[in-house]
């Protein structure tokens, strides 16, 4: 294995992928714990988005779904904004992490409508894809407001940047099943475990490279069976408040 920017690249190697509800079974002591899972994604997911920017500087879009998937981005983005030029903030449901929402506000994010964006998707150099995570949907696909934003960036001449947070929106996490309206990551960052859907069906053509995040699941997995073994190239990061 060669040194990366942020860990250890494991090129060839045979990597256990896990269910989503292996993921989320191996979370929950940790958490039942009080450790502060969600801080410490957000803060690798943050350091590996600097990177991208450290060699393509200007805006960043943050997209921002209703569950904890969203609540990792928003976290990040409060991170970002020492960095990007510009961090701007879609909330494509109502619902949303209102203590993530409060930090990245308070850090100097700016929350915009999805209206007020479309027109300016050009100007972004990076979109942080915050939308859908593991949670359970019986469909995967990208819906209403959501599903247009993704369409419209799509649709650009020019792709900006895309760093999926924990898995690209609209895959499933266990089968690697998508649509069409699903942005194909150049990152993606997911935490504690590598989904399988990101190395089945669609995962690998949409995943781009995978960073994943040791958020100190090991013991855990221990006591599932990986849904797969794929030979994947795996960038490991340590989360930075564990190393």
């Amino acid at each position: 294995m060669s040194e990366s920017a942020s860990g250890l690249l494991a090129s060839g190697e045979r990597v256990a992928a896990y269910s989503a509800d292996a993921v989320r079974a191996a979370e929950k002591p940790l958490l039942e714990e009080g450790l502060p899972l969600m801080r410490w994604a957000a803060t690798a997911l943050a350091d590996i988005v600097a990177q991208q920017l450290a060699a393509r500087p200007g805006r960043v879009l943050v997209l921002v779904g209703a569950g904890d998937n969203g609540g990792d981005a928003l976290y990040a983005a409060a991170d970002l904004c020492g960095v990007a030029e510009r961090v701007d903030v879609v909330l494509v449901r109502d619902r949303v992490h209102r203590a993530a929402l409060d930090a990245a506000v308070a850090a100097g994010a700016r929350v915009r409508s999805a209206s007020e964006v479309r027109g300016e998707l050009a100007e972004y150099v990076l979109v942080l894809d915050g939308i859908l995570g593991i949670g359970r949907l019986a469909d995967r696909r990208l819906r209403g407001g959501a599903r247009a934003l993704v369409e419209c960036v799509l649709g650009l001449e020019k792709q900006p940047l895309v760093v999926a947070v924990d898995l690209p929106s609209g895959l499933d996490p266990d089968d690697g099943t998508a649509d069409a309206a699903v942005l194909a990551a150049d990152v993606t960052v997911t935490f504690g475990a590598l989904k399988s859907g990101l190395v089945r069906g669609r995962g690998p053509e949409l995943s781009g490279r995978v960073h994943l995040v040791d958020l100190g699941l090991g013991p855990y997995l221990q006591l599932a069976h990986p849904a797969v073994t794929a030979s994947v190239e795996v960038v490991r990061v340590t989360a930075p408040q564990r190393r």
